[in-house]
């Protein structure tokens, strides 16, 4: 009798992916390495190697024009919108630009650049906040000591590009009464002084004790200053203006900003972005402390030095050609990296660093250059950020600066390959950047980008230990600034809206975008098995979620190009609370661990699947902890 055999079982292989990172819209899904996605929208990296849906934002204010710029000051909030600056609700200056702004607080000031007017936000009451032109309180530079009637002398400090006025302080010789100040053709002489036995500073007189020729740039005294009572002072003090036109407007239509100072320090403010001189820029200068200063207050000497209103005619260094203009800025150490746009040689970083040199035994700050970085060139002003190094956007995604292992020699690298495809179809040049926890965000007008900090992928065999971060995109649309504000995401829009991301991620209700559902998804790449030549039929499908009051996913599978819905994993993931009770969804079992739930499924005869997770509904948070799949390879596949 013939024996009958039944035919082997046939071995079930497995895929399961437990470390999940970021996407991949690089590749083509089949290319996609297991654990990132090749299309995942609104997803995020919750701890490293698990991802879940963001979180929603909320309206926080709506005001009638574009958001240009936001700032704060001693913990207030100050918003551009079209040519309003607002305090809340209330219009503290309505002549802004209509374009992007920066700005930075020092002190009790805000200084704001907006390609139009250089302006200074405080309390210059005491009481309530105010905006003023920075010219109209610009520091009065003293521009030459120790000055002798003739006009002999050195200079102390530069003509201040923001104030017509300056000052001149002599040394009378008891003699003279005509002195010659350091500029002729003046618009006014507006103040003599003379210091008297008591070290008090007297006012004098026009046509009394004085007359003035503003062509000549003199003043003559009736009667001679007298010899001051010690050579180590000055006894005489002249204040005048001369208008230079085009000097303020060299400071005012300036856009770009960043503080930098002498061997790191941030005392100096640097600016640029002048269409009439785009490859310039210029910095800010120190307070002068005086004799008169230390002996009115004697900790003169010890206060704060920084002053953002006294930018020097000198003080401004040109940078390569002026066909390639400065973009933008960012730190390096204690070095400043003046970014250019693409030019011809390809070096378009320029590394400065800040020093004192003494001139006419006179301190002057110096910045002088100490490299050139190869490197593709930056694009866009505003999407320069700092996370473990500094970050800008070029045309072929966003790049850092990093060093060499052994010679020490810089280089531009890139940090965005897993979303280089996506970026390059981006309008970068209107992006706009921030640092947010561990992510660097950057907003286009179609999307949000962030680049993991927490999350590296190293390449191999490459001598400059160069890396990736991974990657996700949240489709948001119309953002036109970027910002944090209290440890908390934020944004501005080209139609008003100030809104303010949710920070719970356990509350049911942070997951919506202004009232609207969150379509979040996480594909896979595409499953083929070792060997992507045999036919596969898929058996089984499992997904570890993190649980929810309120969560779940339905499961799709595209197959021969195909996406077709498997099923949905209902509310086996939730678990029963009192605060929360929707009788649709409902489960009573209070287990709060992750929740694995499997299906088995039916997919024949095919070379490759993808899986895609879904989970579209408001307020219903998804986390993916990790996902395994069953099946069967037989024979060769035939299409």
């Amino acid at each position: 009798m013939r024996q009958f055999n039944p035919p082997a079982a046939v071995d079930r292989s497995v895929t399961k992916i437990e470390n999940f990172k970021g996407v991949d819209l690089t590749n083509s899904p089949t290319n996609v390495s297991p654990g990132r996605s090749p299309e995942a929208p609104n997803m995020i990296r919750d701890v490293p190697g698990k991802v879940r849906k963001r979180m929603g934002y909320k309206l926080d204010v709506k005001y009638d024009d574009e958001i240009y710029g936001v700032f704060h000051l001693d913990g207030e909030r100050f918003v551009h919108s079209g040519t309003k600056l607002y305090h809340g609700e209330t219009v503290v200056y309505s002549d802004m630009n209509t374009a992007r702004s920066k700005g930075w607080a020092l002190g009790d000031r805000l200084y704001m650049l907006d390609g139009k007017t250089y302006l200074v936000l405080g309390k210059f009451d005491g009481k309530t906040y105010t905006v003023k032109k920075v010219s109209e309180i610009a520091t009065v530079p003293t521009t030459f000591i120790s000055r002798k009637p003739n006009g002999e002398g050195f200079q102390f400090q530069e003509i201040n590009l923001l104030q017509p006025q300056f000052k001149n302080e002599f040394l009378a010789d008891g003699e003279s009464k005509v002195f010659q100040l350091s500029l002729d053709e003046l618009n006014s002489v507006d103040k003599v002084e003379i210091l008297n036995s008591d070290g008090d500073w007297i006012t004098k007189k026009v046509d009394t004790d004085y007359k003035v020729d503003l062509k000549l740039g003199t003043v003559t005294f009736t009667t001679a200053p007298a010899k001051p009572i010690s050579m180590a002072r000055d006894n005489v003090r002249i204040t005048a203006s001369k208008v230079i036109e085009g000097y303020a407007d060299t400071i005012n239509k300036c856009c770009i900003s960043i503080v930098y100072g002498i061997e790191g320090a941030t005392d100096r403010l640097f600016v640029g972005g002048n269409p009439k001189y785009p490859n310039r820029d210029w910095f800010s200068g120190l307070k002068s402390v005086s004799q008169e200063d230390i002996d009115k207050d004697e900790t003169a000497k010890s206060k704060s030095l920084e002053d953002f209103t006294f930018f020097g005619d000198l003080s401004y260094s040109t940078i390569g050609l002026d066909t390639n203009e400065i973009v933008g800025y960012s730190l390096v150490g204690n070095y400043l990296a003046a970014h250019k746009s693409d030019g011809a040689d390809g070096r378009n970083v320029i590394m400065r660093y800040g020093e004192y040199t003494a001139l006419n035994g006179v301190q002057r700050a110096s910045f002088r250059i100490v490299n050139t970085i190869q490197g593709i060139g930056a694009v866009g002003r505003y999407n320069f950020a700092y996370l473990n190094e500094s970050l800008f956007a070029t045309k072929l995604g966003i790049y850092a600066i990093t060093a060499q292992d052994i010679t020490g020699e810089k280089y531009t690298q890139e940090r965005s390959f897993y979303i280089r495809n996506a970026l390059m179809e981006e309008d970068l040049e209107n992006a706009y950047a921030c640092t947010y926890n561990d992510f660097y965000v950057l907003a286009t007008p179609k999307r949000m980008y962030l680049l993991d900090g927490l999350q590296k992928v190293y390449e191999k065999n490459n001598p400059y230990s160069s890396f990736q971060y991974e990657c996700y995109y949240w489709e948001i649309p119309n953002i036109s600034v970027v910002f944090t504000e209290n440890n908390t995401l934020c944004f501005g829009t080209h139609t008003g809206e100030i809104m303010k991301f949710y920070t719970d991620k356990h509350l049911q209700t942070s997951y919506n975008d202004n009232g609207e559902p969150i379509k979040a998804r996480w594909d896979t790449n595409a499953l083929d098995g070792e060997l992507f030549y045999k036919k596969k039929n898929f058996k089984y499908l499992s997904a570890q979620i993190a649980p929810a009051i309120s969560t779940g996913y339905e499961v799709w599978a595209e197959i021969k190009g195909i996406w077709k819905k498997l099923f949905d994993s209902g509310a086996k993931a939730r678990y029963f609370d009192f605060s929360y009770i929707d009788f649709g969804k409902i489960n009573f079992s209070s287990d709060t661990s992750p929740r694995t739930i499997g299906r088995k499924i039916r997919i024949k005869r095919v070379d490759k699947v993808r899986f895609s997770y879904r989970n579209e509904e408001l307020n219903e948070p998804f986390g993916l902890y990790a996902i395994g799949t069953e099946f069967t390879e037989s024979g060769n596949y035939k299409p």
